[in-house]
């Protein structure tokens, strides 16, 4: 009952103070220790009744109503299963029967709101849509070599702490003592260990990298896709007319046809990149295609720590859990990715390689004042700060930020709770460095000496236990105040001082200021004296509300305030990425990150804007990124110069820095005293005539040289300015009251004007990271790209148009030094299909003569025949291939039983002629390639290693409704079954993504509709904020989250695409002409 009490309480005091209350105060005004309203919040979070802002500082109250009863009855049932999730649904009774609740959008009155997103002056050259290339107007280039230093002679060296290495063994051999063997196998284990010059990098003084393109395959502009959800969605032109006049600019650039195909030497208006493949390709592409040498402000790079077992990879797009050594999870993973596998053939050796190979493309990328941020844990930190200090140079370095990742771990011994993130520049006398801060609270970090109180009337004192704690308010008009040594090291002097009637030398040093700037300081009352006889200087809190971020975060656990889920089993804080993109780069700069994992880096890079790229070979990470940007939204940060965009920054926020140096060299100081102080002379005059003519007791003043001495006014003695009493004492009378009030009056108003003036010449500390807010406009991610090389799409398609010429392609699709190691691949891992099923083989041979069929092997269950053709590294699997492999199989007696097909993309007119080729007897199959194929320096060999997908092609029902629009059904991927030897339905519920591209122009894909069937209240364009939800058709997005699009219209080209991405981040497009689909 209690916690129902302090929920309703909680509820009832944010609808009072207007549905948004400062999280600190509402726990305050519960009364509650911060667990107990942590716990408070949490369970109010997943009731929906309460959000949370994005900054975390604000409890948001979300106002609920219940769907109508009868709303869904004439829902279409096979759609149950599919609503809403990232994991499977609920299938109780009990959740099926739960009425819905709807979120009733609350929108502030006053000016209407604007849906926008930033856009980017930069441009980029034009790399190639996929659906443009073929051999001619993308042809292969030589691989690019890049040369290291590895400071040491390629020579043999020898190494007189292994020369005993024989002896050792020789003598344990000769033992026969199996302890002693044992000893000695360890000792040479010890000395395998590496140090800087590591298994395979002295043999060689350069590595060779495929230079490759990044080919586009999806132009995402999310305001495009949300248009088809807005609220004034009527008439033909809906969407444009949604479109705030921010988004008139065209999202992608489309570049004529003749300049489209000359790659990359036109520009074209920038989007930011999400790129699928190996990073090393990426960033070598970024170079050698598209010159970005010098155009990369920060790096950010989360390698995987270590040499672990399987612990920094996902397999599926809805299971984040992955156990370590678990083969259930590892033979699900669709591919063993090697910057989230772990287990490499030369393990630590490899690992150095990976990195070193990669930071020095980065170090390529980086600008002038460009910085690198490598986060890693303490197991191969000592090794990371070596391959560094080579690579960027010891006189590079910046330092060694320590975050914490959590707050308790469980271990054997010390418990390991934070990362490390190593920080080289470019060039360290020219980094860009921006100072962030915390707020300064007393008695906190930062804080700590601020125990003392200024009065309104001046007085000081020291705030009590409740003051302090914040149980009670502080007196009105007091400040917080600390004091700290007047002394210092250095000079300017060590000259005596006067105050309040004695005199004062440093006691040790000099002061801080000379004979010039403190007697300001005295003026202005930032002076005082200890009970040691030493001159303090008064700091308020006021003075610098912040102190500076230093190298120990550790209010980075969790992904907010109170704490929060993670959409990937490796992903990153926001806050530790935020930090160091608003640390070293400005609006408009670009961020890359070769380790994309959930997309942290880019929506952060986004959220500040910030130009962004980067890039994973895991088709879960890239599907999760694409996902998270694509429904992403941000508050608006008002630009300072709005003319100049982005490159002219944020209207930052500022704080006051007053120093004792600003005081000191106050000139405006001494004309204030001039001004005001014969007026308090005055003032003190007339205190002291009135005290002779009342003639009190004699009084002890509580400060300066008489402190504690009485002053007797009887015998004509009179008050110094600092001896004047704060408050007046009851045996004074009426009349020297009102000449005490007159005193303070003046020494105040004095006060007054020392203050404003001291505020006027402070320095201002600009704070990065508190940009002002448009409540006016709300923002949503801009456009961006996916790439990818070699592409991880499978496009499967039964009616599309044949792309460029392919006989020249299929110089590419020869015997290759790599088909060696595919077919041994193959023969150890079989292919996987799905539901955990396996096509398993006995053994491989080539056969001579044969060119474009590339191995000859059976099926281990059945003995069955099965033929192999590989399609090229870098491009798709080409129609020609597939004429000429089934030439050559007919050929062959035995006859085939299978003949499979692998890939790392396939080209439109392949995958349709493989999907639908009638050959009695035979059965062709599509087997996706893992792109680790591409990089088997780091692949482990195992035969758990999943390199080879089946794949499915995609069910999609296009029909035309009554009045002239057309829609599309999506019912999820036909698979074959290894077991049951023919093709089945994989149904609709591991539809992870599907999108539909309107008016498909053969270029690439741009969604004008997508759709998230498996996301949950929380997940997919529920994610958007309450604001922009409220500016769109509730019923309408309720649809984007189902396997039926809107209505649409025809497009120009007549010709419409499907992509379809399962749960395992697999994807397949279908393109469909509509004319055919109309017969």
């Amino acid at each position: 009952m209690a916690g129902e009490t302090q929920k309703e309480l909680l509820l009832a005091q944010l609808e009072t103070l207007g549905g948004e209350v400062a999280s600190e105060q509402l726990r305050k005004a519960l009364d509650l220790q911060k667990e107990e309203f942590d716990a408070l919040l949490d369970k109010l979070i997943d009731e929906d009744e309460i959000e949370i802002s994005d900054d975390g500082a604000s409890v948001i109250r979300v106002a609920l109503e219940e769907d109508d009863e009868d709303e869904d009855e004439e829902g279409d049932t096979e759609n149950d299963d599919d609503d809403f999730s990232l994991s499977a649904p609920d299938p109780s009774p009990a959740a099926a029967q739960r009425p819905r609740k709807k979120r009733k959008s609350v929108k502030k009155s006053g000016e209407p709101v604007a849906i926008v997103s930033y856009r980017h002056g930069e441009t980029r050259v034009n790399n190639p849509e996929v659906g443009m290339v073929h051999a001619e107007s993308d042809p292969d280039q030589p691989r690019t070599s890049w040369q290291f230093d590895p400071h040491l002679d390629p020579v043999l060296n020898f190494d007189s702490a292994r020369a005993g290495i024989e002896n050792l063994i020789d003598d344990a051999l000769a033992s026969g003592d199996a302890d002693r063997m044992r000893d000695a196998l360890q000792e040479l284990k010890r000395l395998q260990q590496p140090y800087l010059n590591w298994t395979g990098k002295a043999e060689r003084t350069s590595f060779e990298i495929d230079t490759v393109s990044l080919h586009v395959h999806e132009r995402i502009d999310p305001a495009t896709i949300l248009a088809n959800a807005a609220k004034r969605l009527k008439g033909k032109n809906a969407a444009d007319q949604w479109r705030q006049s921010d988004l008139f600019a065209a999202p992608f650039e489309n570049l004529p046809l003749r300049q489209a195909l000359d790659f990359y030497h036109h520009e074209k208006g920038w989007s930011n990149r999400l790129a699928a493949g190996d990073s090393l390709l990426v960033m070598n592409s970024l170079l050698t295609k598209e010159s970005m040498a010098g155009k990369v402000q920060m790096v950010y790079f989360d390698p995987p720590y270590g040499i672990k077992y399987g612990s920094n990879f996902q397999p599926f797009t809805n299971k984040r859990d992955v156990k370590d050594r678990s083969d259930a999870d590892l033979t699900q993973e669709p591919e063993m990715i090697k910057a989230f596998r772990d287990t490499w053939e030369l393990g630590i050796h490899s690992y150095l390689t990976y990195l070193r190979d990669r930071l020095m493309l980065a170090r390529e990328l980086l600008t002038e004042s460009g910085s690198v941020f490598v986060q890693i844990s303490d197991e191969n930190l000592h090794h990371v700060r070596e391959l560094m200090d080579e690579i960027f140079k010891k006189e590079n370095f910046v330092g060694m930020i320590t975050v914490a990742k959590t707050t308790s771990a469980t271990s054997e011994g010390l418990a390991s709770i934070a990362d490390i993130l190593v920080w080289y520049a470019k060039d360290a006398s020219k980094t860009k460095y921006r100072q962030l801060f915390f707020p300064k609270i007393a008695g906190e970090t930062g804080a700590t000496g601020y125990t003392k109180l200024r009065l309104s009337n001046g007085q000081i004192r020291t705030q009590n236990s409740k003051e302090k704690s914040g149980d009670v308010e502080l007196p009105e008009g007091s400040s917080i105040i600390a004091t700290g040594d007047m002394t210092s090291q250095r000079p300017p002097g060590d000259f005596p001082v006067e105050f309040r009637g004695s005199e004062f030398l440093p006691v040790k040093g000099y002061w801080k200021t000379g004979e010039i700037g403190l007697p300001r300081l005295i003026k202005t009352a930032r002076i005082e004296a200890t009970a040691g006889g030493r001159l303090s200087y008064v700091r308020y809190l006021d003075d610098f509300p912040a102190y500076p971020l230093n190298n120990l975060w550790t209010d980075t656990v969790g992904q907010n305030q109170f704490g929060g889920e993670k959409a990937y089993v490796v992903q990153t804080a926001n806050k530790i990425i935020e930090r160091c993109i608003l640390m070293t780069t400005d609006p408009g700069e670009l961020v890359l990150d070769p380790t994309c994992g959930s997309g942290t880096t880019a929506f952060v890079a986004e959220k500040w804007g910030r130009r962004w790229i980067t890039c994973d070979t895991s088709r879960v990470a890239i599907t999760l990124a694409k996902q998270r940007l694509m429904t992403a939204s941000f508050d608006y940060y008002a630009l300072r110069y709005s003319h100049e965009g982005l490159k002219g920054g944020f209207d930052y926020e500022t704080v006051p820095h007053i120093t004792l140096k600003s005081i000191a060299n106050n000139t405006d100081i001494d004309t204030i005293w001039d001004d005001d102080h014969p007026k308090i002379d005055a003032a003190l005059a007339l205190l002291n005539a009135a005290l002779h003519t009342a003639s009190p007791k004699p009084f002890k003043p509580a400060r300066g040289v008489r402190k504690g001495k009485a002053v007797d006014f009887a015998n004509g003695e009179t008050l110094h300015e600092w001896e004047v009493p704060f408050d007046w004492p009851k045996d004074w009378t009426d009349e020297v009251r009102d000449a005490l009030k007159g005193f303070h009056t003046a020494r105040q108003a004095m006060q007054r004007r020392m203050d404003q003036s001291i505020a006027d010449h402070a320095d201002q500390e600009t704070l990065y990271d508190k940009p002002r807010i448009d409540k006016n406009r709300l923002r949503i991610t801009g456009p961006f790209s996916v790439e990818a090389v070699p592409a991880p799409t499978v496009l499967s398609m039964n009616d599309g148009e044949a792309i460029g010429e392919a006989d020249a392609t299929i110089a590419r699709s020869g015997e290759t030094s790599r088909q060696s190691v595919w077919r041994a691949e193959l023969l150890k891992t079989g292919v996987r299909a799905k539901g955990g099923a396996r096509l398993e083989f006995t053994e491989f041979d080539t056969l001579p003569g044969l060119k474009y069929i590339h191995a000859s092997g059976n099926i281990s269950s059945t003995g069955e025949r099965v033929l192999v053709s590989f399609g090229p590294e870098h491009a798709a699997l080409e129609q020609r291939q597939v004429e000429l492999a089934l030439t050559e199989a007919e050929t062959l007696r035995p006859a085939p039983k299978f003949i499979l097909f692998c890939a790392f993309t396939f080209d439109p007119e392949a995958a349709k002629d493989i999907d639908e080729v009638n050959w009695p007897g035979v059965t062709l199959l599509k087997a996706q390639m893992n792109t680790d194929l591409l990089t088997e320096d780091l692949k482990k060999a195992r035969s758990s290693n999943q390199s080879f997908w089946l794949m499915g092609q995609p069910d999609v029902d296009p029909r035309k409704r009554k009045d002239g629009l057309w829609e599309v059904e999506v019912n999820g991927f036909d698979y074959f079954d290894p077991k049951k030897g023919d093709v089945v339905s994989g149904g609709k519920k591991q539809i992870a993504m599907w999108s539909l591209d309107t008016d498909y122009d053969n270029r690439s894909l741009m969604p004008h509709q997508v759709f998230f069937p498996m996301a949950d209240g929380k997940g997919g364009w529920n994610r958007l904020k309450k604001t922009i939800r409220a500016e769109l058709d509730e019923e309408l997005l309720e649809q984007f989250h189902g396997t039926v699009s809107l209505p649409f219209e025809a497009g120009e080209n007549n010709r419409i695409a499907v992509k379809i991405v399962d749960d395992r981040g697999i994807e397949s497009l279908k393109v469909i002409d509509l004319e055919d689909a109309a017969r």
